[in-house]
């Protein structure tokens, strides 16, 4: 039977989180402070649970999870502590499997010292996401453009969090220079699990974030385990990344390699370390008729298990791009967007065989009616084949579809 209603986790969520809010909002001084609830329904074309409820589907919902359903509910806050440090907070829910009442998705301290001369530092502190996205740019780590985000963009709000520090050093443009370069590298720790869910479900489509204290199930992938997290610190090793942001006009490149430098022949009880790297790569471009264009890359491995070359003994190549066109014409804004992806087993297929190949088209059309409120409609299909689907006796081949309209308030 079809879920019709928002479930009674869903309405605690909401009232936990709105009455501290709307208190607090009273009175919010020079903090700037977002609420938004976001309600919508879901209608699911796909022979598979989803990936939330324990199955192979690489959907948000599946035929039995759709219905009206609670897309997010988020607060933002964000605002000075000192003239140079300020101070940025998530607070978030989704009200499925996982999903705590209020949970945390960002929480960062950033230092922006006064600068002495033509460089601009800047330092942050934290649980944040790694400059990687130009696509979720919006508050809340989500896209202005569509419902669900690319593929890269889901995994990176599935599995990659920064616990730790960034710094970045950046020249701004000036009369004479008409460019803005930047150079930025991070150290983290507690992401030892990065990797594992496209290991065992390859990539997926969707707007869900993993909160800093969320999991998702794993009987997907056959494991002996009922919950996946993801803030896991199992070797001991610290990660980094390095990467570098080119702006000219109205056209941003970045360019990122990380690494978490995992030990995959080390477990605990929160599970098994792997080793995960991968290197993206991404060009934005707006012109003056309110047209966007993106073009973004991502391509890395994942290990797990005590191999004879330290490297490990299951290994997994993946890559994903995608192309978008978004047209904002007043209060209206039109989407298209085509994702590619592709997972492999280089080594171990014989123990576990991960294999992915497919492709999406994403259509979404937003319209904001006025400044609190916000339509959104979506049409969204993966076509391709998921190897992982046959171990459980599931057909390899299949399409997947989705069709949501959403209900978007801000405060």
């Amino acid at each position: 039977m079809r879920s019709v209603r928002i479930n009674s986790q869903c309405y605690r969520a909401l009232l936990l989180l709105a009455v501290p809010i709307a208190a607090f909002a009273m009175d919010s001084g020079p903090y700037e402070i977002t609420l938004q609830a976001d309600v919508r329904f879901v209608a699911v074309d796909s022979p598979y649970t989803s990936f939330v409820n324990g199955g192979l589907g690489l959907l948000r919902y599946d035929q039995d999870h759709d219905g009206l359903r609670l897309g997010r509910l988020f607060a933002d806050f964000n605002g000075p502590i000192s003239e140079t440090i300020r101070g940025d907070l998530t607070l978030s829910t989704t009200g499925d499997t996982g999903a705590n009442a209020i949970d945390v998705t960002e929480a960062v301290l950033e230092w922006r010292p006064y600068p002495r001369d033509i460089l601009r530092w800047r330092t942050r502190v934290g649980a944040f996401y790694p400059p990687i996205s130009l696509e979720n740019r919006a508050i809340g780590w989500q896209s202005p453009y569509t419902v669900s985000t690319s593929g890269i963009n889901t995994w990176i709000g599935e599995e990659v969090r920064v616990y730790g520090v960034e710094q970045s050093m950046s020249l701004t443009a000036t009369p004479a220079r008409r460019f803005d370069a930047a150079l930025i590298v991070g150290a983290f720790m507690w992401d030892d699990p990065m990797g594992a869910l496209i290991f065992l479900r390859g990539w997926a489509l969707h707007d869900r974030e993993t909160a800093v204290f969320g999991s998702l199930p794993s009987s997907f992938g056959g494991t002996s385990f009922k919950t996946m997290g993801f803030n896991h610190e199992i070797d001991g090793r610290v990660g980094y990344y390095a990467g570098a942001e080119y702006k000219y006009g109205t056209h941003v490149a970045r360019l990122l390699h990380y690494d978490n430098r995992g030990d995959p022949s080390q477990s605990n009880d929160s599970g098994s370390a792997w080793l995960s790297r991968f290197n993206s790569f991404g060009w934005r471009y707006e012109l003056p008729t309110h047209t966007t264009f993106i073009a973004q890359g991502l391509k890395g491995n994942t290990a797990v298990g005590a191999g004879p070359d330290g490297r490990g003994a299951l290994i997994a190549d993946y890559w994903s791009y995608f192309f978008l066109a978004s047209q904002q014409y007043r209060q209206h804004r039109f989407t298209a967007r085509y994702d590619r992806l592709y997972v492999d087993s280089t080594r171990g297929a014989n123990l576990f065989l991960t294999d992915q190949t497919a492709i999406a088209w994403t259509f979404a059309y937003l319209w904001d009616f006025s400044r609190s409120w916000q339509v959104a409609v979506e049409s969204l299909q993966i076509r391709g084949s998921l190897e992982q689907r046959v171990r459980a006796g599931l057909t390899r081949d299949a399409i997947e579809r989705s069709w949501q309209i959403a209900f978007r308030y801000s405060l």
